[in-house]
């Protein structure tokens, strides 16, 4: 993933404004600049006594290929400026990579960490680059780089360079504050735990927290040098820089993700809810079409048939009258079902268990497939005539236990359905269980899928809220829906139970 320039920018400044500040306010010892004016001057001295050996090696051996340097001691003066400068920046580097490659590796890191960190958030990209420029510097068999789960209080293993004495223990367990962490130390210098003793087992010499001021985010492992180095004062430096940078990258990497999953969650609820939406007015488009309309053209026949009778045949007339106050009183019973259903007028004046008992009564007085259930109980606990005072929460409970009912009763082939509704302290629970034939697949692969709607509804009403859904199915075991809302009015009589019975007319 390629970030934006901007944000590259402002992750830069992160960096910079947090190893910039003093050391109280980050709480570390300030990392010194490499080379320093005393490694400067250390390394021209030797560069110019190479340089020398050399000059004076070239003055006795140019003559032996009949070679003769002519001129006076300026010109051999020159010659030797002239292999000092080409020499100096070669042999500064060569010096300080051979003896001191933690000075290298600052330096390096210096070049190279802010370009990657401005072209990629990806982990997958950087915890290598991170992982092999510590292994390969420092001469360490091994890297290991661990996420913090905070909910779990572990360590994961996230990335790996190299070889660990125990290659399946990917999790360890933090058992210490966060305190004794901070900063990089050996291993035998933290608390005896049982962190500490994982780390040994893995062969892990010395780690470095990352972490963002008291926020831990991981952790960095050193293994033991290759050629027996031990850590010494600026090994840990380098290491508590890279672990603090390295923190800021995975913070900012984990961030993009995070909302690369959320935008794609929006999306995807976006596309569930146009859907949704797309079938509810197709349902009612083929409700209006298949009955109401063909009902009132009908009736608009009648009217004009009614006319011509009213000269020719007006003893007719009276039947045909009787009929239109039939289809008249008929049409107004089902435009009110159809609004009702849209948004029942019970509920707001009543409350959820009346709006809920309303809709199973109308439910008896219709024509139901032969494999509708016989009964339906509702039981509610803790009720007691209250009202909830969010009339949306009150709303999309409604929904909630309608929508799962009215999916029974069409798929489950049920003999009896159960639902029990259970207001707490801090919740609202719903329960719809049936006694039929289970669901074919899991309710994760059938939400949203032709047919099956409703469960996306479910899903939907339940997210918007924060709360929980569940189901739990099998083939001939039935299917019992749970549903659990937050809320933050308790009730004020938990123990109150209810009892209802309504019996449906399918047989």
């Amino acid at each position: 993933m390629i970030l934006p320039m901007n944000q590259a920018n402002r992750l830069k400044n992160q960096i910079s404004s947090r190893w910039e500040a003093s050391p109280a306010e980050r709480g570390r010892k300030p990392f010194r600049h490499f080379p320093t004016p005393q490694d400067r001057q250390l390394y021209s001295i030797i560069t110019l006594l190479i340089t020398s050996l050399l000059a004076v090696l070239l003055y006795f051996l140019l003559p032996l290929f009949s070679f003769q340097l002519t001129g006076s001691a300026l010109v051999y003066g020159l010659v030797s400026l002239c292999l000092f400068a080409c020499l100096h920046p070669w042999l500064e580097l060569f010096l300080e990579r051979r003896f001191y490659p933690e000075r290298f590796l600052y330096r390096q890191l210096v070049e190279d960490y802010g370009r990657v960190v401005r072209q990629t958030s990806d982990l997958d990209t950087l915890l290598p680059f991170v992982a092999s420029t510590l292994a390969t510097t420092l001469h360490r068999q091994s890297v290991t780089i661990w996420f913090y789960q905070a909910e779990d209080s572990l360590l994961t293993l996230a990335h790996v360079e190299g070889t660990l004495a125990v290659e399946d223990l990917v999790e360890l367990p933090l058992d210490l504050p966060q305190g004794p962490l901070l900063g990089a130390q050996p291993v035998l210098a933290l608390p005896e735990s049982a962190l500490r003793q994982g780390l040994l087992l893995l062969g892990i010499e010395t780690v470095a927290a990352l972490s963002l001021q008291d926020e831990l985010v991981g952790l960095i492992g050193l293994g033991q040098g290759i050629q027996g180095q031990s850590s010494g004062p600026e090994t840990l430096q380098v290491l508590d820089w890279m672990a603090a940078q390295l923190a800021l990258a995975v913070k900012n990497a984990r961030l993009i993700a995070e909302l690369a999953e959320t935008l794609d969650k929006l999306q995807l609820a976006y596309r569930r809810t146009i859907d949704a939406q797309d079938e509810e007015r197709r349902n009612l488009a083929v409700e209006l079409h298949d009955d109401i309309l063909s009902r009132l053209t009908t009736m608009g026949m009648t009217l004009s048939n009614s006319q011509r009778q009213l000269t020719s045949d007006p003893a007719r007339l009276q039947s045909c009258l009787e009929l239109l106050g039939q289809e008249t009183r008929y049409l107004n019973g089902r435009l009110r079902e159809i609004t009702q259903g849209l948004h029942p007028a019970v509920l707001a004046d009543l409350g959820l268990i009346a709006a809920l008992q309303a809709y199973m009564d109308s439910l008896s007085k219709l024509a139901l497939p032969a494999s509708a259930p016989r009964t339906i109980d509702l039981t509610a606990q803790g009720f007691d005539g209250s009202r909830i005072d969010d009339p949306k929460l009150e709303r999309d409970l409604y929904y909630i236990t309608r929508q799962a009912l009215d999916n029974a009763i069409k798929h489950a082939q049920a003999e009896q359905i159960f639902i029990h509704l259970r207001w707490r302290d801090d919740a609202v629970t719903v329960t719809i269980q049936d006694t039929g034939v289970g669901l074919k697949a899991a309710p994760e692969l059938l939400m949203g899928q032709q047919g099956h709607l409703g469960l996306l509804s479910l899903h939907e009403r339940v997210l918007a809220w924060q709360g929980r859904l569940s189901f739990q199915t099998g083939p001939g075991q039935g299917t019992t829906v749970y549903a659990r809302l937050p809320i933050h009015q308790p009730s004020p009589n938990p123990t109150h139970l209810q009892a209802f019975t309504h019996y449906l007319r399918s047989r």
